[in-house]
Protein backbone atom coordinates (compact mmCIF):
# COMPACT_ATOMS: atom_id res chain seq x y z
CA UNK A 1 0.00 0.00 0.00
CA UNK A 2 0.65 3.24 -0.33
CA UNK A 3 0.86 6.27 0.94
CA UNK A 4 -0.78 9.89 0.35
CA UNK A 5 0.52 12.74 1.25
CA UNK A 6 -2.22 15.27 2.11
CA UNK A 7 -0.76 18.20 0.96
CA UNK A 8 -0.32 20.12 4.15
CA UNK A 9 2.65 21.58 6.95
CA UNK A 10 3.46 19.31 9.51
CA UNK A 11 3.48 20.73 13.30
CA UNK A 12 7.23 21.02 13.28
CA UNK A 13 7.29 23.26 9.96
CA UNK A 14 4.45 25.49 11.08
CA UNK A 15 6.81 25.72 14.66
CA UNK A 16 10.05 26.82 12.55
CA UNK A 17 7.86 28.65 10.09
CA UNK A 18 6.56 30.56 13.27
CA UNK A 19 10.16 30.83 14.94
CA UNK A 20 11.59 32.89 11.76
CA UNK A 21 8.90 35.01 11.78
CA UNK A 22 9.31 36.24 15.37
CA UNK A 23 12.49 36.54 14.57
CA UNK A 24 12.59 38.60 11.79
CA UNK A 25 9.90 40.71 13.54
CA UNK A 26 12.16 41.20 16.49
CA UNK A 27 15.15 42.45 14.26
CA UNK A 28 13.17 45.03 12.44
CA UNK A 29 11.27 46.48 15.43
CA UNK A 30 14.70 46.74 17.29
CA UNK A 31 16.32 48.41 14.18
CA UNK A 32 12.76 50.32 13.94
CA UNK A 33 13.58 51.68 17.01
CA UNK A 34 16.96 52.43 17.08
CA UNK A 35 16.52 54.79 13.52
CA UNK A 36 13.49 56.48 16.20
CA UNK A 37 15.97 57.09 18.80
CA UNK A 38 18.69 58.58 16.54
CA UNK A 39 15.55 60.55 14.84
CA UNK A 40 15.51 62.05 18.13
CA UNK A 41 18.81 63.26 19.00
CA UNK A 42 19.16 64.88 15.44
CA UNK A 43 16.06 66.63 16.44
CA UNK A 44 17.76 68.08 19.65
CA UNK A 45 21.15 68.92 18.44
CA UNK A 46 19.36 70.59 15.22
CA UNK A 47 17.84 72.54 18.33
CA UNK A 48 20.70 73.04 20.11
CA UNK A 49 22.69 74.59 17.44
CA UNK A 50 19.59 77.08 16.57
CA UNK A 51 19.40 77.88 20.17
CA UNK A 52 23.25 78.86 19.91
CA UNK A 53 23.09 80.66 16.59
CA UNK A 54 20.50 82.76 17.81
CA UNK A 55 22.25 83.68 21.24
CA UNK A 56 25.57 84.14 19.45
CA UNK A 57 24.02 86.45 16.49
CA UNK A 58 22.35 88.42 19.41
CA UNK A 59 25.42 88.89 21.09
CA UNK A 60 27.89 89.55 18.11
CA UNK A 61 25.00 92.92 17.14
CA UNK A 62 26.11 94.44 20.34
CA UNK A 63 28.06 97.13 21.21
CA UNK A 64 31.95 97.29 21.22
CA UNK A 65 31.57 99.74 24.09
CA UNK A 66 28.67 100.08 26.51
CA UNK A 67 26.49 102.73 24.68
CA UNK A 68 24.88 104.42 28.44
CA UNK A 69 28.12 104.32 29.94
CA UNK A 70 26.70 101.84 32.44
CA UNK A 71 28.41 98.35 32.64
CA UNK A 72 27.56 94.86 33.69
CA UNK A 73 23.55 95.25 33.57
CA UNK A 74 22.18 93.13 35.78
CA UNK A 75 18.63 92.30 33.74
CA UNK A 76 19.10 90.56 30.33
CA UNK A 77 16.77 92.78 28.75
CA UNK A 78 19.33 95.74 29.63
CA UNK A 79 22.38 94.03 27.72
CA UNK A 80 23.36 96.19 25.62
CA UNK A 81 27.39 95.95 24.86
CA UNK A 82 28.85 92.10 24.53
CA UNK A 83 30.75 92.05 27.61
CA UNK A 84 27.51 91.85 29.40
CA UNK A 85 26.81 88.33 28.42
CA UNK A 86 30.03 87.09 29.33
CA UNK A 87 28.84 84.50 32.43
CA UNK A 88 25.37 84.39 31.21
CA UNK A 89 23.61 80.99 32.56
CA UNK A 90 20.13 80.60 31.53
CA UNK A 91 18.37 77.15 31.94
CA UNK A 92 16.05 76.82 29.53
CA UNK A 93 16.12 79.07 25.74
CA UNK A 94 15.62 82.70 26.58
CA UNK A 95 14.68 85.59 23.75
CA UNK A 96 16.67 88.72 24.05
CA UNK A 97 14.40 90.33 26.54
CA UNK A 98 15.27 87.36 28.79
CA UNK A 99 11.54 85.42 28.33
CA UNK A 100 11.91 81.90 27.96
CA UNK A 101 10.83 79.94 24.67
CA UNK A 102 7.73 77.78 25.22
CA UNK A 103 9.58 74.29 24.39
CA UNK A 104 12.84 74.72 24.69
CA UNK A 105 13.14 74.62 28.33
CA UNK A 106 14.92 71.33 28.62
CA UNK A 107 18.08 73.18 27.13
CA UNK A 108 21.02 74.98 29.25
CA UNK A 109 22.68 78.18 27.35
CA UNK A 110 25.85 79.21 28.97
CA UNK A 111 28.10 82.17 27.49
CA UNK A 112 31.71 83.07 27.75
CA UNK A 113 32.91 86.64 26.72
CA UNK A 114 36.81 86.68 26.73
CA UNK A 115 39.74 89.05 24.87
CA UNK A 116 41.28 86.68 22.70
CA UNK A 117 45.02 86.63 20.51
CA UNK A 118 43.44 83.97 18.67
CA UNK A 119 43.04 86.35 15.17
CA UNK A 120 47.14 86.81 14.68
CA UNK A 121 46.45 90.14 12.66
CA UNK A 122 44.49 91.96 15.47
CA UNK A 123 45.53 92.77 18.92
CA UNK A 124 43.88 90.79 21.73
CA UNK A 125 42.89 94.04 23.01
CA UNK A 126 40.58 94.44 19.86
CA UNK A 127 39.08 91.50 20.16
CA UNK A 128 36.43 89.66 22.10
CA UNK A 129 35.90 85.54 21.72
CA UNK A 130 32.00 85.12 22.27
CA UNK A 131 31.42 80.96 22.95
CA UNK A 132 27.76 80.07 23.61
CA UNK A 133 27.15 76.02 24.86
CA UNK A 134 24.22 74.89 24.42
CA UNK A 135 23.27 71.58 26.49
CA UNK A 136 20.65 69.61 25.21
CA UNK A 137 18.44 67.25 27.13
CA UNK A 138 20.10 64.00 25.69
CA UNK A 139 23.58 65.62 27.22
CA UNK A 140 24.78 66.40 24.29
CA UNK A 141 26.71 70.00 24.11
CA UNK A 142 26.87 72.42 21.06
CA UNK A 143 29.82 74.96 20.97
CA UNK A 144 29.20 78.00 18.53
CA UNK A 145 32.23 80.59 19.12
CA UNK A 146 32.18 84.09 17.27
CA UNK A 147 34.37 87.18 17.34
CA UNK A 148 33.76 90.86 18.16
CA UNK A 149 36.41 93.57 16.98
CA UNK A 150 36.78 96.73 17.99
CA UNK A 151 35.17 99.06 15.24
Amino acid sequence: MRRQHNGGLALIEAIIALTLIAITAGVIMAQMAQANTQSGRSITQTEAAAIADAYLNEILQRAWIDPDGVDGESARAGYDDVDDYNGLNDMGARDAAGTPIAGLDRYRVQVSVIRSNALTAVPASDALRVSVSVAGPDSSTTVLTGYRLRP
